[in-house]
């Protein structure tokens, strides 16, 4: 189970820099829908992923994040939320690069 979570973990980090990618660090892709679409459906699953592995609070920042951008969100709450994803990422992990790939 360590080694499911600690996979989980890596895939879930990497899904969270893809995120911050897709919108951009300054948040100047939040315009675009199919970045914003792609953020989205990233950030879903990150929700269900680090929920099933008690990584709570990136779950909780996840389905804040994935709600927001179903909106039309302010590029400055955006910014702000991303930030508070990736400071939710949990432990040392590097990050999985296949899920980029997986996507």
């Amino acid at each position: 189970m360590a080694a499911l979570a600690t996979r989980a973990r890596r895939r879930n980090r990497a899904r969270v820099e893809q995120v911050v990618r897709l919108l951009g660090p300054a948040g100047e892709a939040v315009e675009d829908p199919e970045a914003r679409d792609h953020a989205r459906r990233l950030c879903h699953a990150v929700a269900g992923s680090a929920g099933t592995f008690g990584d709570d609070e990136l779950a909780e920042s996840a389905r804040d994040l994935e709600g927001t951008l179903d909106e039309s969100p302010a590029v400055d709450e955006v910014v702000a939320m991303v930030g508070r994803l990736r400071d939710a990422v949990p432990g040392d992990e590097r990050p999985d690069p296949t899920i980029l790939r997986e996507s």
